[in-house]
C-alpha cells in the first residue's frame, strides 16, 4: 500500500463528515414524515439545513478531529463528538427558534442531532482502520541531538508511513576508511528506501553529493529540518542559527502587519464593550477574597526587545517577576479567583488595551516579563528571535502546549513552537490559532 500523506486522510475524514451530516438528515425526515417523504421534500430542507452544516464542519475543526496523527484516547474522542453535537444542536436551535423564521423543524433537528452522533462514533472508528498504514518505508536517519532521537522514536507510530530501522551519528564515520562506502554497504543491508538526513550538520555536509547520486537508485531523500517540522509543528534548534535569521525572518510583510492590525482593531472594539460589563464582578470578587489590588502592572518584552507596559488581573498573592511556580524560593501562588479568572482567559481581557496601542497582537508569541527574558537569553541561545515579531495574547505555543512552562525543557518547547510562527506566519496560520484558541477556551484546559 502506498503513503497515505495526512491531507488526504483529513480529506477523506471531511468528506466522511459531510456525507454523515447530510445522510443524517435524511434519515431523520424519513422517520419523521415517512407518510409524505420524497427526495423533494428532503432538497427543500437541504438550504435552511446547509447553512449549520458550516458551522457543524468548524466546530469538528475546532474540537481537533481533523488533528494529525489523533493522540486522543478513544474515550476522549467519543466526548469531543458529544461536544460537536451539542454545539450543533444549541446552533440549531437559535438559527431555527430565535431568528425570524416561520421553518421551526423541532423534532427533525433532534432526531438528526441523535442519528448524527452514533454515525460519527461509528465513522471514526472505522476511519481508524480504514486510514491506518499498512505498508512502512525503511528509512536510514543520519544525525546528532536529542532532536534526532524524538524524530526517530516517533515516527514508529502506526500513524506514519515511515520507519527509522537505523539511526546513524556522525562519529560513526570518524574511524571508518571510505565513509561513502560504508554508507552504501549499511542502505544495502538494512533494506533501507529512504535517507532522512541533518542537512545542517557539517559532517553530514561531505557525504552530501554521494547521497544525491543514492536517488538515482531509487532512494528517497528528506530533510530532517523540515520532516521533524511537518511532524511536531515546531522548529528543531539544532537547525536555528544566526544564518537562520536571514533566510526566514522577512520583515518585508507590510501588507500582511497592516491587515492584522485593522483585525486586531476591530476586533478588540467588541472585547473592550464585554469587559466592561465583566470588570465590576471581577474585580469584586479579587478584592472580596483577600482585599489586595485588582490589577497588575508588568514590564514586559515587545517587539525588537522593547520595552512595553501590560495590565492584567490580578491572580496570585502578588506580582512576581516571571518566576515559576515550582521554582525554589517563589512563595508566590495562585489565588482560588485566580485559577477561575485564568482558566476562563478573563484575566487576559485587560491586555486589550495594548493591543489598541499596538503593543501586541491578538496572535504572536507571549511577551515575557523583562528579568525573565534576560534569564532565558542567557540559558536558550537564539532566544530573542521569538521577538522577531510582535508577541500577542495567543499563540502557536500557547494553542500547542496544555499549560504554561514552569522547567527550562518546557520553556524550550516553547520556544520551538513560536520560533516555528516566526518562520510560517501567515494569515492562514493566524486562523488556524485562533479556533485552537477557542478550542482551548471552550474545553477549560491550560492557565
Amino acid at each position: 500500500m502506498q503513503q497515505i500523506g495526512f491531507s488526504f486522510k483529513k480529506i477523506i475524514l471531511f468528506l466522511g463528515d459531510s456525507f454523515l451530516f447530510f445522510a443524517s438528515l435524511y434519515i431523520a425526515l424519513l422517520l419523521r414524515r415517512s407518510d409524505i417523504f420524497t427526495f423533494d421534500y428532503f432538497l427543500d430542507h437541504l438550504p435552511r439545513f446547509s447553512l449549520i452544516y458550516l458551522f457543524f464542519i468548524a466546530a469538528i475543526f475546532v474540537a481537533g478531529l481533523y488533528d494529525f496523527p489523533q493522540f486522543f484516547l478513544k474515550v476522549r474522542r467519543v466526548r469531543m463528538i458529544g461536544y460537536v453535537v451539542l454545539a450543533y444542536i444549541f446552533v440549531g436551535i437559535t438559527f431555527f427558534y430565535f431568528l425570524p423564521s416561520n421553518y421551526t423543524p423541532k423534532i427533525v433537528l433532534i432526531v438528526q442531532t441523535v442519528i448524527l452522533f452514533i454515525l460519527l462514533v461509528l465513522w471514526r472508528t472505522f476511519s481508524d482502520r480504514l486510514l491506518r498504514v499498512q505498508y512502512k518505508i525503511k528509512a536510514l536517519l543520519l544525525a546528532d541531538g536529542t532532536e534526532s532521537r524524538e524524530l526517530a522514536s516517533h515516527l514508529s507510530l502506526s500513524d506514519y508511513s515511515i520507519d527509522v530501522s537505523s539511526h546513524l551519528h556522525t562519529s560513526f564515520f570518524d574511524n571508518t576508511v571510505d565513509p561513502k562506502e560504508t554508507l552504501s554497504s549499511l542502505i544495502t543491508s538494512s533494506d533501507a528506501k529512504m535517507i532522512i538526513a541533518d542537512l545542517k550538520n557539517e559532517k553530514i555536509t561531505s557525504l552530501l553529493p554521494h547521497i544525491y547520486a543514492l536517488a538515482k537508485n531509487s532512494i528517497r531523500l528528506q530533510d530532517m529540518d523540515a520532516l521533524y517540522q511537518y511532524i511536531f509543528r515546531r522548529m528543531p534548534l539544532a537547525s536555528v542559527g544566526y544564518s537562520w535569521f536571514f533566510e526566514h525572518v522577512s520583515l518585508d510583510t507590510k501588507v500582511y502587519e497592516f491587515v492584522k492590525r485593522i483585525v486586531d482593531i476591530l476586533v478588540s472594539l467588541p472585547v473592550l464593550v464585554v469587559w466592561g460589563f465583566i470588570h465590576p464582578w471581577a474585580a469584586w470578587m479579587i478584592r472580596n477574597e483577600d482585599g489586595g489590588p485588582v490589577f497588575i502592572n508588568q514590564k514586559r518584552i515587545g517587539r525588537f526587545g522593547k520595552e512595553i507596559h501590560i495590565k492584567k488581573y490580578r491572580t496570585m498573592k502578588f506580582s512576581d517577576s516571571g518566576l515559576w511556580l515550582g521554582e525554589k524560593h517563589n512563595t508566590n501562588t495562585v489565588t482560588a479567583i485566580g485559577y477561575f479568572l485564568r482558566r476562563t482567559r478573563i484575566d487576559e481581557l485587560p491586555q486589550v488595551l495594548a493591543v489598541l496601542r499596538g503593543d501586541i497582537s491578538l496572535i504572536g508569541p507571549r511577551p515575557d516579563m523583562l528579568p525573565f527574558a534576560e534569564r532565558m537569553e542567557k540559558l536558550l541561545p537564539f532566544y530573542m528571535i521569538r521577538y522577531a515579531v510582535k508577541p500577542g495574547l495567543s499563540g502557536w505555543a500557547q494553542t500547542m502546549m496544555h499549560t504554561p512552562p514552569q522547567t527550562v525543557e518546557e520553556t524550550t518547547e516553547r520556544l520551538q513552537y513560536d520560533l516555528y510562527y516566526v518562520r510560517n506566519r501567515s494569515f492562514f496560520l493566524d486562523i488556524i490559532i485562533i479556533l485552537r484558541t477557542i478550542r482551548t477556551i471552550l474545553s477549560r484546559e491550560g492557565m
